[in-house]
């Protein structure tokens, strides 16, 4: 094994080298998997691997029926040359007490709140959607009372679906059923196409509460390499589903927590066309896709030709999380979606959804949007200052391009689960990168919530955890 390592890596590196001393020029196609064997004497496996290796550092790009090519943009090579590269095997999660423990403190209202992802209060709209809760409460008392049906209001399911127009493949309303929140969603699509005991393939770092899902579900694990910038490593997924190792993907392509990015239009169409191609369902959380900063953030769904797509969101992130108001379109898989529906928690409350409607309906909603996209653009970059202020030299941070959320990397790989206990000790609650994968991974990261504007007090608790850093960093 160790041998095959060091194979594998020489090899990358060599082409890393001629990528990068433009022997191979942006857009230059590279050599086939067999081709490559037969050049450096190695079994073809090493030299997946190796492609595996690259795609997910970011040089090379796979395009299907075409071949490998090298990117058009040189990656950053401090990202590089931190990315984890590992074999990629399906593994059992066990990770619900552990996010219990890290998760337990957000109720404590005393504390600095930078552990759970969530935009603050204030930056909400909180009036004005309580208000529209009263009067449609009071118009449409009889419709608030009553069970709604799964597809939802008919006025709230058409400007949902209104909003998909500019799609490729705009979404029906009548494919749209209502749920109680966006887990709520992606639980009813892996019910719907996966069994106890099957594979999910996922991203690393992915969002702690896929994979307790996963683990309560009893489905297994597939961590696929996961770029900063531009996401899976297709390359590495489609070796996966080739060798039909997954029942099902699960993904987020649109400001994705913890890491932040969105894809690319073309590569959320490749990721599409490989879930069509190998007929493996693609389970798509959208949670933050509203809030993605700047440009139309299409989702994968918006080049579902097959209905091989499973879309999951919710108003949790964008309005109001404690209404619990979320959707699925799940393309050819809405009638057993349906059915796991009506058998589980029967419809979702009427109330919310008239309320959405009315909000989408006289456009509050679009232009809410506009100015928190705004805020949170703001606040995360003032946020990523600030640590890169407080933490020592070699601390990295990305900043997304949506979302409220900041994945900072360690210097010299200082473990992070200690640091999150002498934090709560000073009334900081942040969170371990550790638990985002199901691996021994992302133990020197950490993830911190900059959804609540950076006023003293913020800063103040950044400052300190910069110190507790700065403590655990040798001289």
């Amino acid at each position: 094994m160790a041998n095959d390592r060091f194979l594998y890596e020489s090899i990358s590196q060599q082409l890393r080298n001629q990528i990068n001393s433009g022997s191979y020029s942006a857009g230059q196609r590279l050599p086939s998997v067999r081709r490559l064997s037969r050049l450096f004497g190695v079994s073809i496996n090493t030299i997946v691997q190796c492609f595996r290796q690259l795609e997910s550092d970011g040089y090379i790009e796979s395009r299907p029926r075409s071949g490998i090519f090298v990117r058009d943009h040189p990656p950053d090579a401090f990202v590089a040359a931190n990315l984890n590269h590992f074999p990629l095997l399906p593994v059992e999660v066990s990770l619900s007490e552990e996010i219990l423990h890290y998760m337990e403190p957000h109720t404590e209202q005393a504390l600095v709140h930078l552990g759970v992802a969530l935009p603050a209060s204030t930056v909400m709209p909180v009036d004005r959607v309580l208000r529209t809760l009263r009067e449609v409460t009071r118009k449409h008392s009889q419709a608030s009372w009553d069970y709604m049906h799964p597809h939802g209001h008919d006025v709230f399911a058409h400007q949902l679906a209104r909003r998909s127009l500019n799609y490729p493949i705009p979404i029906n309303h009548a494919e749209l059923i209502m749920t109680n929140g966006c887990m709520e969603a992606v639980q009813l699509a892996l019910r719907a196409v996966t069994q106890r005991g099957d594979t999910i393939a996922v991203e690393t770092p992915s969002y702690y509460g896929t994979l307790v899902s996963l683990e309560v579900m009893q489905r297994k694990v597939l961590e696929i390499p996961t770029h900063y910038r531009d996401g899976i490593c297709l390359y590495s997924l489609e070796q996966a589903l080739k060798r039909g190792q997954v029942a099902a993907c699960l993904v987020s392509c649109n400001a994705q927590n913890p890491l932040g990015f969105s894809m690319s239009d073309e590569r959320k169409q490749k990721l599409v066309a490989l879930a069509t191609r190998y007929e493996v369902p693609l389970i798509e959380n959208d949670i933050w896709g509203d809030t993605v900063y700047r440009g139309d953030a299409l989702p994968a769904k918006a080049y579902d030709e097959a209905g091989m797509v499973l879309y999951c969101n919710s108003f949790s992130k964008t309005l109001m999380p404690g209404m619990r108001l979320g959707w699925i379109a799940p393309g050819r898989f809405h009638h057993r979606v349906l059915e796991l529906k009506q058998i589980s928690s029967i419809t979702t409350a009427s109330a919310p959804q008239l309320m959405m409607g009315r909000l989408m309906e006289n456009g509050f909603y679009a232009q809410h949007l506009t100015q928190l996209r705004r805020q949170l653009e703001t606040q995360t970059t003032e946020t990523a200052k600030a640590v890169l202020e407080a933490f020592p030299t070699g601390t990295r941070v990305d900043i997304p391009t949506g979302g409220c959320v900041l994945w900072v990397g360690l210097p010299r790989r200082i473990d992070a689960r200690p640091l999150f206990e002498q934090a709560l000790a000073s009334g900081i609650h942040i969170f371990p990168g550790s638990v985002f994968s199901a691996g021994p991974r992302h133990f020197d990261y950490l993830r911190l919530n900059a959804g609540i504007p950076l006023d003293g007090r913020i800063r103040k608790a950044i400052g300190h955890l910069g110190e507790m850093v700065h403590g655990r960093y040798p001289a």
